[in-house]
């Protein structure tokens, strides 16, 4: 077998950024689509095509992790860490799929919203994950993680007050069962990112 030291272990950093600027670019996609909902299928390819580069992403960590001797973080925190990123831009891609599926054709507004807490919490996830680089920056890291956690918070707030909206309106079940699964995966979303600012905050606190 043969093993990689330095080179190996500053391609994981690299692995960690790739992942988190794609799940962004995924996030981006996803919150034009709702705001704008125009050009839908061309869209919803367009994420389907950025969540394949995610699972190509974590293929690429989990074939290099066993070849390599020595890596800047525990292994199971890098496997956990692409991973919760990946999980993350699978529910984006799940709720764009959705929207094909249950052929929406007017998106609501606690949609738009937690669409929008979504790039916030992955433009977060993104600088922090970049910091990871440097000790220096573990302060600043900390505080995105903070703000990743006040963003899940808002997430689960819209949430409420888009199922109560939902429910004081139930005359149309289809109508109802469709946007309460939409709203629950956009809210799903920011707990994955959350999940991913876990791992992070149990890298800073083994290697701060």
């Amino acid at each position: 077998m043969n093993f990689h030291f330095l080179p190996a272990e500053v391609k994981f950093y690299d692995y960690f950024e790739r992942a988190s600027s794609n799940m962004l670019e995924g996030a981006r996609l996803l919150q034009t689509l709702l705001d704008d909902f125009q050009n839908v299928e061309e869209m919803v390819a367009q994420i389907t095509e950025i969540e394949h580069r995610g699972d190509f992403i974590v293929h690429e960590v989990t074939d290099l992790l066993p070849r390599t001797l020595i890596t800047p973080i525990e292994p199971d925190d890098i496997q956990r860490l692409v991973s919760a990123v990946d999980d993350a831009l699978d529910a984006v891609y799940a709720v764009a799929q959705r929207l094909l599926i249950y052929q929406v054709t007017d998106v609501r507004k606690p949609a738009k919203r937690l669409a929008h807490l979504i790039v916030e919490s992955a433009t977060e996830l993104d600088a922090a994950i970049k910091g990871l680089r440097d000790k220096k920056m573990f302060n600043e890291v900390r505080e995105r993680i903070v703000q990743i956690n006040t963003l899940e918070n808002n997430g689960d707030r819209v949430l409420y007050d888009g199922l109560t909206a939902l429910v004081s309106h139930r005359d149309d079940v289809f109508d109802f069962i469709r946007w309460k699964e939409i709203y629950e995966l956009l809210e799903a979303t920011t707990d994955r990112i959350e999940d991913a600012g876990d791992v992070i905050q149990r890298v800073l606190v083994s290697n701060g």
